[in-house]
């Protein structure tokens, strides 16, 4: 279950990733000639830890929101029965939090 939700990061991070260095890269040639290698490189390293970061923090404030307003429930021991309300704002987010840190759902 850790692995497929790393996988969800790691997918996600490398399609933003690869997006956004693809319009640095453009917008940088439009104000001067092309980029040294270096920086595109620098920007694309940058990105993917932010992006990575900033979705695992997200899922992590998700999570906590849905288990505070009551759209996360335990029903027993494993994460097979936790129930997540269909109608949870970010509900992929919270998956995602679960899927990263099983044990979260212990507590």
């Amino acid at each position: 279950m850790m692995f497929r939700g790393l996988c969800k990061v790691v997918a996600i991070a490398f399609v933003t990733n690869q997006l956004l260095t693809t319009i640095f890269t453009y917008f940088a040639q439009q104000l001067a000639s092309a980029p040294p290698h270096e920086a595109v490189w620098l920007f694309s390293c940058v990105t993917c830890g932010m992006v990575t970061l900033w979705l695992q923090a997200d899922a992590r404030r998700a999570f906590g929101l849905a288990r505070a307003t009551g759209f996360v429930k335990k029903g027993g021991a494993g994460m097979q029965d936790v129930q997540i309300a269909q109608d949870c704002p970010k509900r992929w987010l919270v998956i995602l939090h679960i899927e990263l840190n099983p044990a979260a759902i212990q507590s």
